[in-house]
């Protein structure tokens, strides 16, 4: 593809190309105008003719010095030949076209059908925004053309319940261009949040968590002493206030660390767990934003329990086990990962041992299957990843136990122990929702829009069958609901009884309740499930007693 876009546009120089996650990809710089969608047909096509041709690929093997005179003055692949870690390196060369490769590559090009061009995006050089901006031209290709056409087949299904279309057809949020990549919940939106926040806030309160709130906003300094400067440096937000130096918070670790420091504990005191659904911001790339899935400001529900060692295990298991009870609420299937010591680990070897085995024995001993992810721990310490599979198959890493001994000591936090002596606390991050928002983004494709009861911002739509006749029963019923805590709308516009019905359906409405003559005499509710065509008939009492049954979840 390199090939192609270098030889069919003028201006463009190739800087990287490679496959992330299903997708290969070429990222490149242009002189002369940005590419756009309507390119992707002349590539498409350009590419297709380029196969058919099938010319010779010639592999070369050659030393830096060599590689770098091949390609000129091309200093984005020269920049890979200098910072490659091997003596030699290997290039691709299609008449005078030379490519520097790392992956395996196909030589005979009329083996390559099964492929389609998709996207095209923006991104920066080494994806760090401080770099030069580039284009991004992505695509799939597959073994076989039954696979190809499962994965579009799988694309056109989840067109239909992407969550981005889903949020503008239920009216849940938006964005802007004033603030990209941040989200803008209308009262709909704003209803599943607060919905997800307070079943973890009860589930919660029943564990003994104590809830906090930290600033938004922190002196430089702080991520500095903490050990997030160098890991999170190029994606925070900065501002200047009086001559001091200040950052967005990228998380809520360090907060909770003071919140901690700023009393005296003993032993007796532990575990302490703290929690707070705190606002953070990260800069992501333009290019990588993704309606609710990647944001640059998202709301996480964040917990820091402070034990002592030998509370660690125990401790982890009840994280494993609210976790499960979360998921499960939402009919989750999950798998576990066990993430180990990275290579910029920061802290003591022999204490980054005793917290991979901690972890390893709560899963061992619990019978809990997982597989080992090597080297992707925090820079503090080893974590359990929770992978939550979808109704679409698709697997997504929202829940995280990550076990921390560097923290306590960066901040100098201590407990009094049983000796009278002053000891370090071991302090677990746990999230479980992981990013509110990505979560409501899951839940919205899992569920294509139709939301369990409790979740839904509108649980109940009342319709007059006439308004003036009507409508005083209506908002009768309206209140009687209301009282008992049930979300209502009543459609009082002067439309067409069906269309009312249709329109309820649409909106994903669980309950939609028709009011006429016959409902009013015998005080009843003639009533439709989303989904169904049938009406089933109610006394008033029963059905606030039906629906308050349903919403609640945790009985």
């Amino acid at each position: 593809m390199s090939y192609v876009i270098q030889n069919q546009f003028e201006g463009i120089e190739v800087a990287d190309i490679g496959v992330n996650n299903e997708e290969f990809y070429c990222d490149f710089q242009t002189s002369i105008k940005n590419l756009n969608k309507d390119d992707l047909k002349l590539i498409n096509k350009s590419l297709h003719k380029f196969i058919e041709s099938n010319p010779t690929i010639e592999i070369l093997e050659v030393s830096k010095k060599s590689a770098q005179q091949l390609l000129g003055n091309r200093r984005y692949m020269n920049y890979h030949v200098e910072n490659s870690e091997n003596s030699k390196v290997r290039l691709a060369k299609i008449g005078d076209y030379i490519s520097l490769i790392s992956y395996p590559l196909i030589s005979n090009l009329s083996k390559l059908k099964n492929y389609k061009i998709k996207n095209i995006s923006s991104t920066n050089w080494l994806r760090d925004v401080n770099n030069d901006p580039l284009q991004r031209i992505s695509g799939v290709a597959f073994s076989n053309e039954q696979a190809l056409k499962e994965h579009e087949e799988f694309l056109e299904k989840y067109e239909s319940i992407n969550h981005r279309k889903i949020g503008k057809e239920l009216n849940l949020f938006t964005f802007s261009d004033y603030a990209p990549g941040m989200p803008f919940y209308k009262h709909n939106g704003q209803i599943i949040r607060l919905e997800l926040q307070n079943l973890l806030r009860k589930l919660q309160f029943e564990e003994d968590y104590e809830e906090v709130y930290t600033p938004f906003i922190m002196n430089e300094s702080l991520w500095k002493d903490s050990g997030h400067w160098d890991h999170y440096k190029d994606n925070m937000y900065f501002t200047e206030v009086d001559d001091i130096k200040y950052s967005l918070k990228p998380m809520n670790c360090p907060g909770h660390m003071l919140i901690y420091k700023n009393e005296h504990h003993s032993y007796r005191d532990l575990p302490i767990r703290m929690a707070e659904f705190g606002q953070v911001h990260r800069h992501e790339l333009s290019g990588s934003l993704n309606g609710l899935f990647r944001v640059r400001t998202f709301n996480q529900d964040d917990a820091h329990i402070y034990v002592s060692k030998n509370q660690i295990e125990s401790e982890i298991l009840n994280v494993l086990n609210l976790i499960d009870k979360v998921y499960t609420i939402f009919g989750f299937d999950y798998s576990i990962e066990l993430s180990t010591r990275p290579d910029d680990y920061m802290g003591d070897l022999n204490l980054w041992n005793f917290a991979e085995e901690s972890l390893e024995n709560v899963l061992n001993y619990n019978h809990l299957a997982y597989t080992i992810n090597e080297k992707d721990g925090a820079f503090y310490g080893p974590k359990i990843d929770i992978h939550i599979k979808d109704a679409l198959g698709r697997s997504h890493q929202c829940g995280t136990i990550q076990l921390d001994f560097q923290m306590p000591e960066k901040f100098d936090l201590n407990y009094i122990n049983e000796n009278n002596e002053k000891e370090s606390p071991v302090v677990i991050h746990r999230a479980i929702y992981g990013s509110i928002d990505r979560f409501l983004g899951i839940l919205l494709e899992h569920y294509s829009g139709n939301l369990p009861l409790w979740l839904a911002p509108n649980q109940v739509n009342i319709i007059p069958v006439n308004n003036k006749i009507h409508l005083d029963h209506v908002d009768h019923i309206k209140k009687q609901l209301k009282s008992k805590g049930i979300r209502v709308n009543v459609d009082s516009s002067e439309e067409k009884m069906g269309y009312k019905i249709r329109n309820a359906q649409i909106k994903k409405v669980p309950y939609s309740i028709v009011i006429g003559d016959n409902e009013i005499s015998n005080n009843t509710l003639s009533v439709r499930e989303h989904g169904e065509t049938k009406e089933q008939t109610f006394e008033v009492s029963d059905f606030i007693e039906k629906i308050i049954k349903e919403i609640d979840v945790l009985n």
